[in-house]
């Protein structure tokens, strides 16, 4: 039999981040249906339904062996079986008892699954503490599906608060495999995606500079735009660090200050230190402002405290700041600009002019319809220790005549770079003095563009020829008496092929007479765009002799044109991908710069490359090897090898595993790698992820991203 009452307010709501099922209320009331064997309604306003009880609400449905409800306290209670469910979460229990009104209430030896089984648990009893609110009583907690107990998190009891979003564990520690792996008497969590104060998951690891490694990060959420975490960071070999990073972020402006110290190395016997404030704002619509200060106590620092990246590309830490206005077809800066440069003994370190300060504009007015106007100027005062010092003025306006169609373009170009020196002596062999340089130069850059449909075994193709031709001509001026202050020899390539000057910077502008030819052919499917091959070769022919160098010999008198350029690349079969370049010197029938790559992707966790690189200007000769590969079982393979041929020794070396168990993972990793002291770096990594709960261990997963081209995370993040 059946019967329908009055209607009152039931709720029972999700317990933790995936930690229980809920009844939400809704607007208006709804009506409660109950079907029982035997259904009784007294006088007092009780409600008794007896034998195979089932009670319906919305999207809740409870089924027991009988339930109460008293309309006088708005009390509902059931047993001594209890099931409910609600969009496909599962809650069972011996016993609730629940006050519609305060919603208090409780709710024994339950046992829940929730969010569609991605988590499920079991505790004593569950308390419900009013709105939204819920304290569990020896709980425990896991991802894993129902018959896998890998792992659990207990806690003897856990606060959870959905107004405030956040939880609390008392006594809480993580069984694994059937053994306790870590304890913690407290601990709070969020319970949505919102950052949450509190101790972040501990990272250990080891590597031979500092010995074991163990770093316990803690959380300040300070509010929604601020946070603020303290590492300390203890090495076995060298002592405590205490690192801790800063962040804010506001609508006009944000940065990060990032702060770490070792008060006495046992190692160096010294302190040691860094410090990084970076700064951006908006100061107007127009006006904006960056800093950037970057320092450390020794040239040493990366090597000892740094990964693989920051060991390879810090060299010179900016100490800058930069003022910006920006203007409807014109744009103007300031910059105060240092460096701390970060020298080796192995790898010597020129050290950089400092700006102090530096003024440039730029303006590419729209006057004359068809041509494009454009100036450039800077004004900058260098500083050097050592050097020359002094300061550099230029200015260069250039005017240039597109003509574009969908068959090709021509595009002449002329410009006028004049420049001013005002140089002061800054040691023995220097000589104070004023120099100044004008030169004119003429450029037209100009292409073709062909295709053709084509097919071949059943797939439609366009095929592309594009010719291009590019003469610049650039007079020669005397510039032996100028400083250096920011230039340099770019690397031969396509993009310094169809440039103006070969020099990067502004003290020195090559002087030119030449052209350059290139051919270009492209095929790619019609229908899915992917481009499956790609061919340029490309030489520039030179009219006159250089004269104009720096640091180096320019090109011998002989020369009549330069090294050959040639490139091959596309996806030449289905997920295979090659790259081949190469510089020719067909005077000397000899290879300048040859570079290898071979990529193949079949799918997800599947990436084997090789690359081999030669380049007699570095003086260097290398293969490299990486890939990941899975090994079946969950078990995949993670590795690469970069080896100096030249020098016969490998230069960084990575090797490990990985295994994805559904609700849980671990990694295994060990690297080695060259420093610039010359010296090794060896680092092991070893990470237990639980999902849902993050990880334990040191996280290789960024190094694994920077040295295998293609590596995809076995583990994401969504567990």
């Amino acid at each position: 039999m059946s019967a329908t009452h009055t209607p009152f307010h039931f709720r029972l709501t999700a317990i933790a981040a995936a930690l229980f099922c809920a009844m939400a209320h809704s607007a208006e009331p709804l009506p409660i249906n109950v079907e029982a064997d035997n259904v009784v309604g007294t006088a007092e306003g009780t409600t008794e339904a007896r034998g195979d009880v089932q009670l319906h609400r919305g999207d809740i449905n409870v089924n027991a062996e009988w339930a109460t409800f008293d309309q006088k306290s708005n009390r509902v209670t059931a047993g001594d079986q209890v099931e409910m469910t609600r969009r496909g979460d599962v809650l069972k229990g011996n016993q609730l008892d629940y006050l519609l009104d305060t919603k208090y209430g409780s709710l024994t030896n339950p046992d829940y699954t929730i969010a569609q089984g991605l988590g499920r648990g079991d505790a004593v009893k569950l308390l419900f503490e009013g709105d939204d609110k819920y304290r569990l009583a020896d709980g425990r907690f896991t991802t894993c599906q129902p018959g896998d107990n890998a792992w659990f998190l207990h806690a003897n009891e856990l606060e959870l608060d959905y107004v405030t979003n956040k939880g609390i564990a008392h006594s809480a520690w993580l069984e694994f495999k059937g053994a306790p792996i870590m304890y913690m008497p407290w601990m709070n969590f969020p319970l949505n995606s919102n950052r949450q104060t509190g101790f972040l998951a501990p990272s250990f690891s080891t590597n031979n500079r500092n010995g074991f490694e163990f770093s316990t990060p803690f959380y300040w959420n300070i509010a929604p735009n601020y946070d603020f975490t303290l590492t300390p960071r203890y090495m076995s070999r060298r002592g405590v660090m205490l690192g801790g990073e800063f962040r804010y972020m506001q609508p006009d402006y944000a940065g990060t200050l990032k702060v770490e110290g070792l008060s006495n190395d046992t190692v160096s016997d010294s302190s040691r230190s860094s410090i990084v404030f970076q700064h951006q704002q908006a100061l107007t619509d127009r006006l904006a402002l960056s800093l950037n200060v970057q320092k450390v106590s020794d040239d040493d620092y990366f090597n000892d405290f740094g990964d693989r990246l920051s060991v390879a590309s810090q060299t010179n830490l900016p100490r800058e700041a930069v003022l910006s206005y920006r203007g409807d077809d014109w744009q103007t800066f300031g910059r105060w600009q240092r460096f701390q440069t970060i020298q080796s003994t192995a790898n010597p370190v020129d050290e950089p002019y400092a700006r102090v300060p530096q003024l440039g504009f730029s303006a590419t007015p729209d006057w004359i319809k068809g041509v494009q106007l454009g100036i450039s100027a800077e004004a900058t005062e260098f500083n050097h220790s050592t050097k020359i010092n002094g300061s550099r003025v230029w200015v260069k306006p250039e005017i240039s005549m597109p003509f574009i169609g969908s068959y090709g373009f021509i595009k002449p170009k002329i410009s006028v770079h004049a420049s001013s020196y005002q140089l002061r002596a800054n040691g023995p062999n220097q000589v104070s003095s004023t120099e100044n340089r004008t030169i004119p130069i003429f450029s037209v850059d100009s292409g073709l563009y062909f295709e053709k449909e084509s097919s071949f075994g059943g797939e439609e193709y366009t095929q592309t020829l594009e010719p291009r031709a590019y003469y610049a001509y650039v007079p020669y001026r005397d510039q032996s008496k100028l400083p250096n202050f920011d230039s340099a020899i770019t690397d031969f390539s396509f993009a310094q092929m169809f440039s103006e000057n070969q020099f990067s910077g502004n003290d020195r502008i090559n002087d030119a007479n030449q052209l350059t030819l290139a051919l270009s052919s492209r095929l790619y499917e019609s229908s899915t765009g992917i481009e499956r091959v790609r061919a340029t070769i490309g030489q520039r022919f030179y009219f006159t002799d250089q004269r104009v160098t720096l640091d180096a010999p320019g090109r011998p008198d002989e020369a009549t044109s330069s090294d050959l350029l040639l490139s091959l690349s596309g996806q030449v079969w289905r997920d295979f991908m090659v790259g081949y370049s190469l510089q020719y010197n067909a005077r000397d029938d000899s290879t300048i710069r040859s570079d290898i790559n071979l990529g193949w992707s079949p799918g997800a966790f599947r990436a084997l490359n090789m690359r081999y690189v030669q380049s007699r200007n570095n003086n260097i000769e290398q293969v490299d090897f990486s890939g990941q590969w899975p090994l079946g079982g969950g078990w995949y393979a993670i590795g690469r090898a970069n080896y100096s041929l030249r020098d016969n020794k490998a230069l960084e070396t990575l090797g490990g595993f990985e295994y994805n168990a559904g609700c849980w993972a671990v990694r295994f990793a060990a690297q080695r790698y060259i420093t610039n002291d010359g010296t090794f770096n060896t680092n092991f990594f070893a990470l237990l992820e639980l999902g849902g709960l993050g990880g334990l261990g040191s996280n290789p997963i960024d190094v694994l991203r920077q040295t295998i081209p293609g590596y995809t995370d076995t583990y994401s993040k969504v567990h």
